[in-house]
């Protein structure tokens, strides 16, 4: 009776905001599984509740209100298709330096300085550096960032790149 009141309460605190976390979690939950029979629903459902009831714990603010919005997962899932696109296009390009029979590689290393605040933007940031193939994250430490890449032109690359951009907006959505 007592733990059902708490979790009731911790819901209640924000319903909106809870209810966009579960929202984008069960949208993600089908998306990666590829199935939407009942009982694969009912089981995502129950895991996404208990998953946005201790997501509310790290995510509430003093006034009680989730420090998400609908323009920062707006942001988030821009960024991830755009993120989703260039992991596509470093596939072809690292499969055609692999495949080429000068085998056209120059390492190089690069220090990238990040103006991220937020440790979650600069995790993010440099994990969606390694996931782009061609391109490691080889160090994160506070705003200094080094990044190995196959070829120079794919280290340098990360200089400019726009996702750096996107992740500055969402950070800067969240900031207000």
């Amino acid at each position: 009776m007592f733990l059902n009141r708490l979790l009731l309460q911790r819901f209640r605190r924000d319903l909106t905001g809870s209810l966009l976390i579960l929202a984008t979690l069960m949208i993600l939950w089908l998306l990666i599984s590829g199935s939407a029979d009942w009982q694969h629903f009912a089981t995502g459902l129950v895991l996404m509740m208990l998953l946005t009831l201790f997501w509310n714990q790290m995510t509430v603010d003093e006034q009680g209100r989730t420090r998400f919005n609908w323009h920062q997962i707006k942001l988030l899932l821009r960024y991830l298709g755009f993120l989703e696109l260039e992991i596509l296009k470093a596939n072809f390009v690292v499969a055609y330096i692999v495949l080429s029979p000068k085998m056209p590689i120059s390492p190089g290393l690069i220090v990238l300085n990040l103006n991220l605040k937020r440790d979650l933007t600069r995790v993010l940031y440099a994990n969606s550096i390694t996931l782009t193939p061609g391109t490691i994250t080889v160090d994160l430490e506070d705003d200094r960032l080094l990044v190995h890449g196959m070829t120079k032109h794919h280290a340098f690359g990360v200089r400019n790149w726009y996702l750096y951009d996107i992740m500055k907006d969402l950070e800067e959505s969240a900031a207000e």
